[in-house]
């Protein structure tokens, strides 16, 4: 759903007459942080496909640590324009987390629409290590109840962090005072 904000953020920064280059000549602070947020959710994925033998603990302490640093990223360049928007969205999503004990709240309803009657029957039963059923979750409102289309279930986290990231990009590529290398010319009196 984030690479797909990160696309639509960049053809509304097209439409509104902006350049994609205006990307790379945004300077933003504790770019680390970022990139060790990707290689922990880079390793959450690598748990996911069942390519590593890890507990629940691992896998709770891994994504925790993910909207930390994350959290911290985004911190970091809150003076940015709309950099609060995807702020607000991680903090719902960490919110229900915690609140559930490392776990998520999801959808019974739509893990049968999207998974199957075999997910539903899984998570009401308790198996699946990483959600609760959203109908006895503390803050189920806040978590993955929303699905789009056949193939995604979101919360109300991921929708704001979406929309986040759709203003801060579109905002970067059309910002006309952001400096492009093409627009640089010498005066025609420097080498007389």
């Amino acid at each position: 759903m984030f690479l797909e904000a990160l696309i639509l953020g960049i053809v509304i920064g097209f439409i509104r007459r902006g350049k994609i280059s205006r990307l790379a000549y945004v300077h933003f602070s504790g770019k680390p942080l970022i990139y060790i947020s990707a290689l922990l959710y880079l390793a959450i994925v690598i748990m996911n496909l069942g390519l590593f033998n890890y507990s629940s603990s691992l896998y709770s302490i891994f994504l925790l640590m993910t909207y930390i640093f994350t959290g911290l990223f985004i911190i970091a360049n809150i003076s940015m324009k709309f950099m609060a928007v995807p702020l607000i969205g991680l903090g719902l999503n960490v919110l229900a987390f915690l609140a559930n004990g490392f776990k998520f709240p999801l959808s019974s309803e739509a893990a049968a629409k999207l998974y199957g009657t075999e997910m539903h029957e899984l998570l009401n039963s308790g198996k699946i290590l990483f959600f609760t059923p959203a109908e006895s979750a503390s803050l189920s409102f806040l978590g993955n109840i929303i699905t789009i289309g056949n193939w995604i279930i979101v919360s109300i986290g991921d929708i704001i962090a979406a929309i986040g990231i759709i203003l801060v990009v579109q905002a970067i590529i059309s910002d006309k005072f952001i400096q492009n290398r093409s627009k640089i010319t010498f005066s025609k009196n420097i080498f007389r």
